[in-house]
């Protein structure tokens, strides 16, 4: 058996180990999240207007479990199979579904901005507080439970800062990637049919 057939046959066995673990490929090599919605309505918020632009927050929830299936390599394709789906159908859930990721993001943003100054500010209070440290020890005469108490600050505070900025901003990152990743999935609607 030569070298280059062994290899596409494993790459379709590996391929078909993929999909078994949760997700299937379209032919773009997008990973698709089926959505059944027989009743349309239902995949809006039950306070929008008719023609709604706001998902249901059980819809939010369905995406973002579903597309945590999925490794972040892949794009997504997000499946809505609805009664008499049609070209109108897709562009109202394509544009909801694209402001609600998007907002999303936004918000994301907001709370990486905030704990990037929340995180430099922890630094530079450890800091002063391990400058204070070093002066008292070196210039006072001050009991050793307050020596120990501002050293032990001043690490808190410094570890907090790090803290924040390295591990606490990577979740963030990774849940904007996500957002963004549903924001450009492809959006398909197909016609609902009952088992």
């Amino acid at each position: 058996m030569n070298l280059p057939k062994r290899l596409n046959d494993l790459s379709k066995q590996l391929k078909n180990i993929e999909d078994s673990d949760g997700f299937v490929c379209d032919e773009e090599d997008r990973g698709i999240i089926d959505v059944g919605a027989e009743n349309y309505d239902d995949i809006f918020s039950p306070y929008c207007f008719k023609g709604g632009d706001t998902l249901s927050q059980e819809m939010v929830e369905y995406l973002w479990d579903k597309q945590g299936v999925i490794p972040l390599d892949y794009d997504l394709t997000l499946r809505f199979n609805v009664k008499n789906a049609d070209e109108n159908k897709r562009k109202e859930i394509q544009m909801a579904v694209k402001q609600n990721y998007e907002s999303d993001i936004h918000s994301t943003d907001q709370k990486l901005h905030r704990l990037r100054v929340l995180s430099v500010w922890f630094v530079v209070l450890g800091l002063i507080l391990a400058t204070a440290y070093i002066l008292t020890v070196s210039y006072t005469n001050l009991p050793l439970a307050v020596n120990f108490i501002l050293e032990l600050l001043a690490w808190v505070f410094i570890w907090e800062g790090v803290r924040a900025l390295f591990l606490d901003t990577r979740t963030l990152k990774l849940d904007k990637l996500k957002a963004l990743r549903l924001a450009a999935a492809k959006i398909e609607v197909k016609e609902f049919e009952p088992y």
